[in-house]
């Protein structure tokens, strides 16, 4: 089964029809998505908003992998993912991933192991501005942390 993919990681607001419409096909039953949103709030600090790093070629090409190697093993007819870079405002999307299958089972499954590899793998760097500091602080997400820690020998 083929799967037709678009891939985009720029600074220009994600459109979350954009998003559906691509992935909306008659062969299939199932549309499934995942929306990360930049919240208000992290560890008692009031988030103001955030602002995403990369080489926007390099990160693309990384998410292209990870969607390869995905639809090897799940029936996905129609990939759409974005990721927004430089600032995002609280309630604003930063990353959009949806899926088109003929069941709702496998674009479920893709959507969620897309979203873990994507925060796992792909080199975008986010920093965290909050209320009334003049500092920020650069995060490193979890899923990374965890994989590096696997992987170090004891």
């Amino acid at each position: 089964m083929s799967c037709t993919t678009e891939v985009e990681v720029s600074d220009r607001p994600i459109s979350l029809s954009k998003a559906i419409d691509y992935v909306s096909w008659d062969e299939c039953g199932a549309i499934s998505s995942f929306i990360g949103t930049t919240r208000d709030n992290f560890n008692g600090k009031r988030v103001v908003y955030l602002e995403y790093e990369a080489y926007s070629g390099m990160a693309e090409k990384e998410i292209v992998k990870i969607v390869d190697d995905l639809k090897s093993s799940l029936q996905v007819k129609r990939v759409y993912v974005a990721h927004r870079l430089g600032r995002v405002d609280v309630g604003e999307a930063s990353i959009v991933i949806t899926a088109s299958s003929p069941h709702r089972k496998d674009s479920i499954a893709f959507v969620a192991a897309a979203i873990d590899r994507i925060k796992e793998t792909v080199p975008i760097w986010k920093r965290e501005f909050y209320a009334g500091e003049s500092e920020s602080t650069w995060k490193e997400n979890t899923e990374c942390v965890q994989r590096r820690q696997s992987k170090t020998p004891t």
